[in-house]
């Protein structure tokens, strides 16, 4: 094999010579185009092992230079397809090809199974879910739809879970309803935690506690706990009113009202029972049971039984003595 710049070839000018040289011998043509060669190339041969001598203006890059010059091109090349979002357009390319050829394969999302629903629908659950057919099992995002789940109303917890080839399982536990909380004219279901559950359109729900007031679904699992502790009491209760976010007046279907403090209602709570069992103030003439004063119980009767009271205890009129005769 002859080297480089070495001899000419017998078919000088060829159309079929790769290099041709030129027609006085200072320099190479390829295809036509002239290529111009240093001193040192030009009509030499280099034997195997050999090192080319080197002209006045020749560089060579060491090794490791040649490394950090690589290197530094190509993170010049990796920024500036990031920072134009070229990166990010074909790793949203390349996953979306992968994500068609999954469910090609039958790994799309085709069934879902659902534990623990009660009050919750089906649709508000598979709109939480956002998937559809084209969704395969291994690109669908288990994290964020259990995120959007517990975004629902009725939904306390959830776990969302891959069943392959095509399925998923979702286990959901539900927020309770614990009362129906009255506040503006408007009646709302709330749970235990004073979570508003929905908005009811009409008094439903009649086996739960109605409370009112500004406060009152925050702070209900305190009183109805002390409440349940006295049944007798609890079954009379038609409403317990939140004043001012700070204590509970109870209205009884009698229309008594009973006023307890704003701290330790239990203890109140236990007097109230005590007294109805000796006085039967809870179905007798009273209007209002006061409790406010912790050394003092304070009664007040309504009209009808104070005129009553009056009237026991007033003297009893003398009849007018007419004159008339000693028989």
């Amino acid at each position: 094999m002859q080297p480089l710049g070495g001899k000419r070839n017998k078919g000088k000018g060829s159309r079929f010579g790769f290099w041709n040289r030129g027609s006085k011998g200072k320099g190479l043509r390829c295809f036509g185009i002239p290529l111009s060669l240093s001193e040192s190339w030009q009509g030499r041969s280099q034997k195997p092992g050999q090192r080319s001598a080197r002209g006045p203006l020749s560089f060579r890059m060491s090794r490791p230079w040649r490394i950090a010059t690589v290197s530094f091109v190509c993170l010049v090349g990796v920024y500036g397809l990031a920072v134009g979002g070229y990166a990010n357009r074909s790793a949203d390319f390349a996953s979306k090809q992968f994500s068609t050829i999954i469910v090609r394969a039958g790994f799309a999302v085709d069934h879902v199974t659902i534990e623990g629903q009660k009050h919750t629908s089906d649709r508000a659950i598979v709109r939480a879910l956002g998937f559809d057919r084209a969704t395969s099992t291994f690109a669908f995002d288990t994290a964020g739809a259990k995120e959007r789940l517990e975004t629902l109303p009725l939904v306390r917890r959830a776990q969302v879970m891959r069943l392959l080839p095509s399925q998923l399982h979702v286990v959901i536990e539900e927020r309770a309803p614990y009362a129906v909380w009255q506040y503006k004219s408007t009646l709302h279901l709330v749970d235990q935690d004073g979570t508003v559950l929905g908005i009811l359109k009409k008094r439903t729900y009649s086996e739960l506690p109605l409370i009112v007031g500004d406060g009152a679904a925050k702070n209900a699992r305190e009183l109805l706990d002390e409440l349940a502790l006295w049944p007798n009491i609890k079954k009379r209760v038609q409403a317990a009113v939140r004043v001012a976010d700070r204590r509970w007046n109870l209205k009884l279907e009698n229309g008594l009202e009973i006023r307890l403090p704003e701290n330790d209602p239990g203890r109140a709570l236990k007097k109230v029972a005590e007294l109805d069992a000796k006085h039967k103030i809870l179905s007798g003439d009273a209007v209002a049971v006061d409790l406010r004063l912790g050394d003092r119980v304070t009664i007040r009767m309504g009209s009808d039984a104070v005129r009553r009271r009056d009237s026991a205890f007033a003297a009893p009129k003398r009849k007018d003595r007419r004159p008339g005769r000693d028989t």
